[in-house]
């Protein structure tokens, strides 16, 4: 994919187009990069997590720059994927979000909450965004979901090449993750339209 094929088809096409063609389809810019076969190595990665974090293989995707080469948010001006980039993972998981979104709640009536603005903001939009790295203020669900995804971060890294942070995005239903990128989609196409 070519930076300007993808800023073309933005100008042309509506948000929702754009959001199934680059965010949902099964081609994977990581993969066809790092893979052998990218559409089977696409397959086993969702299928190893979703054997390891017990949700169906049909709610993970992953979205971002290791999607689709570069970063569709309007701040980072089509930003390529580099080392230092995260590893966007989308689950689509109510149970999860819930818990996490109780903890959250409950960390923040007994201390500050890093991050407070911003988590809430996700939360606002149907989704929480957790790292493995993130603190866990001793709270039981975030540590349980920390030691949940480190036991599987080194096989991540020998089996699909991972070497990134991952940022967990558990979004409470696909309405909330279509939302989220047709949303975001629109200010991009927005901003694509003010420079032209």
């Amino acid at each position: 994919m070519k930076k300007q094929e993808i800023i073309n088809y933005i100008q042309t096409n509506c948000e929702l187009d754009i959001y199934y063609r680059y965010l949902i389809g099964q081609t994977v810019w990581y993969f066809q990069n790092y893979g052998e076969d990218f559409s089977t190595d696409y397959d086993e990665f969702k299928k190893f997590i979703s054997i390891k974090l017990n949700v169906p293989f049909n709610n993970i995707a992953i979205v971002g720059s290791a999607k689709t080469k570069y970063s569709f948010s309007r701040s980072k001006e089509f930003k390529e994927f580099d080392d230092k980039s995260d590893f966007d993972l989308v689950i689509v998981s109510r149970d999860t979000f819930k818990n996490i979104w109780s903890a959250y709640k409950a960390i923040s009536l007994e201390r500050h909450l890093a991050g407070y603005g911003n988590k809430c903001s996700n939360v606002f939009n149907g989704f929480v965004s957790i790292k493995d790295s993130d603190p866990t203020y001793g709270n039981g669900v975030l540590e349980e979901w920390q030691r949940k995804v480190r036991t599987f971060k080194a096989e991540l890294q020998l089996k699909f090449n991972i070497q990134h942070d991952i940022n967990y995005r558990i979004y409470s239903d696909w309405e909330s993750v279509q939302y989220y990128h047709v949303k975001g989609i629109a200010k991009l196409k927005g901003k694509i339209n003010e420079a032209n």
